[in-house]
């Protein structure tokens, strides 16, 4: 039984929107390019991500699997990732919803950094609706909204409702997999609840170099401005900081 990205769905969901970085500016001045091409680049970028069809694996009969499978758009430099749930909502479901919703997030990430660029989202809990052409919901809006005009810098911030859906879970259903869900989190220093950057490796050598993939982003950059906005993100790479349990909730 595949979970979380049927092919028509309207209901509460989880939905993540994702702006790619430098991109815009990579594909004005580079479109022709034979080496590092911007538009190649990018592909391979989205290529990272599982896009599944509900109907491309077959589970045999009588087996109960469930999978977590995210629904993914992209335009251009633009990528929304969805994950609808089931209208009884089930504690397991969107503990492992959301941690397939981040799984996906940070496959993109760190795609996007060894390729030249970084990323700049958040993500919302609420009302979706979608079907093979349409994304539309008030979930969709609040995430492109935080995106453009909270998350300001390299980061994928949570909103106010999904900040207060872990506060719930952590406080109601402690345990393992509330805890391992929690963990992929951070408080950021102005107070935002943030999917954690040093969980999108597990190898320190790894995390160097991207860390240092981002240090040469920024070393090409002349304004004193922009390359300090490379330098939290570089900076969170070096060390993890998981939020404790009673940070959830406070916006």
């Amino acid at each position: 039984m595949q979970l979380g990205n049927v092919r028509n769905f309207k209901g509460v969901g989880y939905v993540c929107f994702l702006d790619i970085l430098g991109f815009s500016q990579d594909i004005l001045a580079n479109w022709k390019a034979v080496e590092s091409n911007p538009l190649e680049k990018l592909l391979a970028i989205k290529s990272a991500l599982p896009m599944l069809d509900e109907e491309e694996e077959e589970i045999p009969s009588g087996a109960s699997v469930r999978r977590y499978v995210c629904r993914v758009n992209t335009v251009s430099d633009s990528i929304t990732i969805a994950f609808g749930l089931e209208p009884k909502l089930i504690i397991g479901d969107m503990a492992l919803g959301l941690e397939a919703l981040v799984a996906n997030i940070r496959e993109v990430w760190r795609a996007a950094i060894e390729r030249g660029y970084t990323l700049r989202g958040a993500i919302d809990f609420g009302d979706i609706y979608w079907d093979q052409n349409e994304l539309i919901g008030p979930a969709f809006i609040n995430a492109y909204r935080l995106e453009s005009e909270i998350a300001r810098v390299s980061r994928v911030v949570i909103s106010s409702k999904l900040n207060k859906v872990l506060a719930d879970l952590a406080a109601d259903y402690p345990g393992a997999m509330t805890d391992h869900l929690v963990a992929n989190f951070r408080k950021d220093v102005d107070g935002y609840v943030i999917i954690d950057p040093y969980k999108m490796s597990r190898s320190d050598e790894d995390r160097k170099m991207l860390a240092s993939n981002l240090q040469g982003m920024a070393n090409k950059l002349s304004n004193p401005l922009l390359k300090e906005k490379y330098a939290p993100l570089i900076s969170m790479l070096k060390e993890s900081a998981s939020i404790d349990h009673d940070q959830l909730g406070a916006y």
